[in-house]
């Protein structure tokens, strides 16, 4: 077992000078990577959660609070009370949370869990019937960077079977965790019907599960690396560069910017964005969540966070009009103020209030040949269909346009009168 302290010097680059956070929960594992840490030169603070599931968890909080008191090992202890009905995704939510809080405490970057070879080979199964993408059917990560913080797994490739001997053989302490031996959770049904059986078929199983994992993950990591190259530094796609790119790619890149805002993602959700991206329609969009679209604006695809826009209809007033809390539009019948930066718009006869609202199907522009549907025009701008539903829209109280926000200003109504307007948008602050 030594080796593994030798492997996260060496291999893994884990730095001695730096602390590492380590998670324990008491039982045979935990306590046998807590154990092989304390007779290595890092410097290890313990993290021991209590899930308010068992009355013996209370006992597995003393045996590793006694253990960390007695070799002078900072001990951070939480209750972890998740909702029943996603328990195990809540719980691990919240237990990501509280490593994190201890790690910006200590300064460090590293977070260790006592994950190993028999965890992965379960995990792999999970995936398999659950469905994922490349890197999630290879199984879980000896080492993976999520934001500022790394989490690895030193036991990975070590078996259930090596890890009780090490505890066997060095008389160290650890509790049972009798919810192992239930089957009401996925995990242990696979542990205890299905692996067993497949290991009574091959002996060397855990050895090519090894395999498996770093083959899948070295495929992965390749075709990641094209597809960072590939996609734009501000996280777009081209459309034409993405028809080109090999079906692996495609997929990658899809996934790619998914996980950049950390949303669900599947492979049927890959599928549905990519024949969307490839299809003739220069405008549509995927629905990724409440606050997220997966969008493709004529040669660029990408995800935007997305805002229910609702009808807005706001009646002009001479000075300033609050639209929300987006823009200001200023209306100037008569003005002796420097209008260079104002639209000018002419009249012979007017149907006053004036409105301003957002464009609406149906909506028809004038000029001096003839009419034109406003959709068509904004299709011809190429106008992305996000900035298409955001634009403002001036009309009379007969609704004919007079003014489009930077696209179009009504010339066909006369010259006798005239007044000004402005649209000056309000930045959002972070």
């Amino acid at each position: 077992m030594k080796h593994i302290i030798n492997h996260l010097k060496n291999q893994l680059n884990v730095s001695v000078k730096t602390p590492l956070i380590v998670s324990v929960s008491g039982g045979i594992d935990s306590m046998a990577l807590l154990t092989l840490l304390v007779e290595s030169p890092y410097k290890i603070i313990v993290v021991h959660f209590n899930h308010l599931k068992r009355e013996e968890s209370v006992i597995e909080k003393d045996l590793v609070e006694a253990y960390c008191k007695n070799q002078d090992i900072p001990f951070h202890y939480y209750t972890i009370e998740a909702s029943e009905g996603n328990f195990h995704h809540h719980a691990h939510h919240l237990r990501k949370y509280y490593l994190i809080e201890v790690a910006k405490m200590y300064k460090t970057p590293y977070i260790l869990t006592a994950h190993h070879l028999d965890d992965l080979f379960e995990n792999i199964l999970i995936k398999l019937t659950r469905g994922s993408n490349l890197l999630g059917y290879a199984g879980m990560q000896m080492i993976h960077q999520d934001g500022k913080y790394i989490y690895v797994k030193p036991f990975l490739y070590t078996s259930r079977e090596e890890i009780k001997k090490y505890v066997e053989q060095n008389g160290i302490k650890f509790l049972d965790d009798a919810s192992n031996e239930e089957n009401y959770y996925l995990r242990n049904r696979y542990r205890h019907a299905i692996v067993p059986i497949m290991k009574q078929e091959n002996e060397q199983l855990l050895d090519q599960i090894k395999q498996y994992n770093q083959q899948v993950s070295t495929a992965f990591h390749f075709i990641r690396k094209t597809t960072k190259s590939l996609v734009s530094s501000k996280m777009m796609i081209s459309i034409d560069s993405f028809k080109t790119w090999d079906t692996a790619i495609q997929d990658d890149s899809i996934a790619y910017l998914i996980e950049h805002y950390k949303l669900s993602l599947s492979y049927e959700i890959i599928k549905k964005i990519k024949d969307m991206l490839l299809s003739s329609q220069p405008n549509q969009n995927f629905t990724l969540s409440n606050d997220y679209a997966f969008v493709k604006t004529y040669n660029e695809a990408c995800v935007k966070q997305v805002s229910d826009i609702k009808p807005l209809k706001i009646e002009v007033k001479e000075g300033d009009n609050k639209l929300k809390s987006v823009a200001i539009f200023t209306f100037l019948n008569k003005t002796d103020v420097n209008t260079t930066d104002f639209t000018k718009l002419c009249y012979n006869k007017l149907a006053f209030p004036l409105w301003i609202r957002h464009r609406e199907d149906g909506d028809t522009l004038s000029y001096d040949y003839g009419h034109k549907k406003l959709k068509k025009l904004l299709i011809d701008s190429k106008v992305p269909m996000e900035e298409r539903n955001r634009l403002w829209v001036l009309t009379d109280n007969e609704d004919h346009i007079l003014w489009v926000q930077n696209y179009y200003v009504n010339e066909t109504m006369g010259d006798k009168n005239c007044f000004y307007i402005k649209l000056k948008e309000v930045k959002k602050h972070a």
